[in-house]
């Protein structure tokens, strides 16, 4: 089912009688019991806006607004989840660390079997 049935589904609801594809504008038109009609695109971001602007451009106004403090996650909640992040690294590395250095020293297999084999 494209998308724009689900979301005049979702508007609409039980007053659509008839719905159409318009695939040459990527359109869902449906006709309502009132006569009236309404549209909606089958793609979630127009793909000729896309087009327009460069993956560069697109960067540099998110970029803008984060330090314009404009975007829905406010800068100090990012820099929480950076911080966040920084230390689960740190950690995850001193463990993955650790664990190497346990297998390089106690490597060899008959104490690798010993210690599998002993019962707590």
């Amino acid at each position: 089912m494209p998308l724009g049935e689900d979301i005049l589904l979702a508007r609409h609801g039980d007053r659509i009688v008839e719905m159409t594809q318009d695939r040459k504008n990527n359109l869902t038109r449906a006709l309502l019991s009132d006569g009236t009609s309404d549209t909606a695109s089958n793609f979630l971001v127009s793909l000729n806006a896309l087009a327009a602007v460069t993956p560069a451009e697109r960067f540099g106004k998110v970029a803008g607004d984060y330090s314009a403090d404009r975007l829905s996650i406010s800068r100090k909640e990012i820099r929480l989840m950076m911080r966040l992040s920084a230390a689960w690294a740190a950690v995850s590395t001193a463990i993955v660390g650790g664990l190497t250095w346990a297998i390089y020293s106690y490597g060899d297999p008959e104490t690798l079997t010993q210690i599998m084999g002993s019962s707590f």
